[in-house]
């Protein structure tokens, strides 16, 4: 039941509101009443009520200073004032300060009632919504440990491209990394070789139980189980993380000797060099990876430190770029401007942000992305059947990236090729898009006097009905019902110049057979009926 609270300071208007209605009908009970804003103040503190019927002058308290009080205690309180005609300036300030409605006194009861069987439906919307959103809220909050995994999950294999976006969900999700190592714990398969995916799963769920137990006494641990054989770890030290190596190899090894003891397999462990932040866990990752790869040498049911790789052979990992490179192909090939403009600037970031920067490979990327995009360039042109077209000067380029000194001047030649073939695509995508609804109405004009849809149309030019629907409203303003109602209407006015014939026959000309809804339709669209038009252009 919906609360209902009566203010006024006239007992016969609080008696007559509340018996002049079925509250019952409308799920509604009278919770309390008062004669003026004091009372009905300290009242709505305690009773809370969802709707209020209050005049707008009272003594003690002013009116207005307490609809603006309700609405600060009950935000949803739907709140509906008595007022004469003499205090309509109170009314306007009244419904500024958010008012659902006003009733004038003295009050017919259909006015009454129809406000508050309103006041009564916006309330269940708002409970329903309520509703549905507490749902969600305990969905989402039971889910959170899974979506903190794919989160993590999603983060090391880099499929989140964007650094604020991971940010934002890692402080929904309550994830908060600061000074950490990352483990990965993979299984040693040449000596599992008949495994089924099955066991290969169990024995993965067995590692993560049996890491949890050797290491949360000293760390706070994140697990995030990866592809097939293997589970990474996110270290984080309750004390002070400088001192962490020894305890972590320790613990590896024991934790090695368990697995072996426990359920008869090896595991090769890799540890990253110290990272800090959500955003360092890919780097880390790759980290992990090249150390599982020199066991090779040092061999399985071992623990590789990453921090003691430096006697091997390493290159420069410049993997990342890959995926940036991906995204800004991508982003020109929608001929979306500004996107390619924020994909040329997460790879200037990114670059700015490596430790150690070899100059000729960045040039080298930089160079491998030209030729990439003059590919592109050559397929828009014969798309456009463009025969001048002549190819990006690739060697210039080239030239141009050796000379260049700076990572600036290297993001400049990038954004200004970039930026030309995405004019040139987004050029082609506006015309075919204008070219199809160019045909779509040629297609109304030629058959507006036949029983089309918006279906028929969108068969002839090869789009969807959605597709066709929205490009209707984004270019001409309006749906296709109303342009070819429209269009019918103004052959109509056409037809009716002429005296031969009758208004029957003019609808049926233009493709509408049922007379009285072609004037109803013609009066809609001109103010007029199809008669008095003809009556009106005849006297002029």
């Amino acid at each position: 039941m919906f609360k209902v609270m009566i203010i006024d300071d006239e007992p016969i208007i609080r008696k007559g509101i509340r018996n002049i209605l079925n509250w019952k009908q409308f799920g509604c009970e009278i919770c309390a009443e008062a004669s003026d804003g004091e009372e009905g103040r300290i009242l709505i503190e305690k009773y809370r009520p969802d709707i209020l019927i209050t005049d707008i002058r009272m003594p003690e308290v002013d009116g207005l200073k307490m609809i603006n009080d309700v609405k600060d205690i009950i935000p949803d309180c739907k709140i509906i004032v008595l007022t004469g005609y003499r205090d309509f300036d109170y009314v306007q300030e009244a419904l500024k300060l958010g008012v659902f409605d006003f009733v004038l006194k003295p009050s017919k009861i259909e006015d009454l009632t129809a406000i508050v069987q309103r006041a009564v439906e916006e309330l269940k919307r708002q409970k329903n919504r309520t509703e549905e959103f507490d749902k969600l809220k305990k969905l989402f909050e039971q889910n959170i440990p899974v979506l903190r995994e794919k989160l993590l999950y999603d983060l090391i294999y880099e499929i989140y491209p964007n650094g604020e976006d991971i940010l934002a969900r890692a402080e929904l999700l309550g994830v908060n990394i600061a000074d950490f190592f990352l483990l990965v714990a993979e299984i040693d398969t040449e000596e599992n070789e008949n495994l089924s995916q099955y066991d290969m799963n169990l024995y993965q769920f067995g590692i993560i139980n049996t890491f949890m137990d050797v290491f949360s006494d000293s760390f706070s641990v994140v697990n995030i189980p990866l592809k097939d054989s293997s589970v990474a770890f996110i270290l984080q030290g309750k004390d002070n993380i400088n001192d962490c190596y020894d305890r972590i190899n320790d613990k590896c090894n024991y934790l090695q000797e368990l697995l072996v003891n426990c359920f008869g397999f090896t595991v090769t462990i890799a540890v990253s060099s110290e990272g800090r932040g959500i955003l360092q866990l890919p780097k880390k990752y790759r980290e992990c990876i090249e150390a599982l790869e020199r066991k090779f040498y040092i061999g399985n049911n071992s623990v590789i430190f990453y921090n003691d790789l430096s006697g091997f052979f390493r290159v420069d990992d410049y993997s990342a770029l890959e995926k940036y490179q991906r995204l800004l192909l991508e982003a020109i090939k929608t001929g979306n401007e500004s996107i390619v403009s924020k994909r040329i600037q997460d790879i200037s970031e990114y670059i700015n942000s490596l430790e150690n920067i070899n100059m000729n490979y960045i040039k080298s990327f930089y160079c491998g992305i030209i030729n990439h995009i003059n590919n592109i360039r050559l397929s828009i042109a014969q798309a456009s059947n463009d025969k001048k077209v002549e190819s990006i000067n690739v060697v210039s380029l080239h030239n141009m990236i050796n000379e260049t000194k700076s990572l600036s001047e290297l993001n400049g030649l990038l954004m200004d090729v970039s930026m030309s073939i995405a004019s040139k695509i987004n050029s082609y995508n506006t015309k075919s898009i204008k070219l199809v609804l160019r045909n779509a109405i040629d297609f109304i004009h030629e058959n507006y006097n036949k029983q089309i849809t918006l279906n028929d149309v969108a068969e002839h030019v090869y789009v969807s009905t959605s597709y066709l629907s929205r490009m209707f409203k984004k270019e001409l303003g309006k749906n296709f019902v109303d342009y070819l109602n429209g269009l019918r209407i103004e052959k109509a006015k056409e037809l009716l110049m002429d005296p031969r014939y009758k208004t029957y026959e003019v609808a049926e000309i233009v493709g509408i057979p049922d007379a009285h809804y072609f004037s109803r339709l013609f009066k809609k669209y001109e103010g007029l009926s199809p008669t008095e038009y003809r009556d009106s252009s005849a006297s002029e």
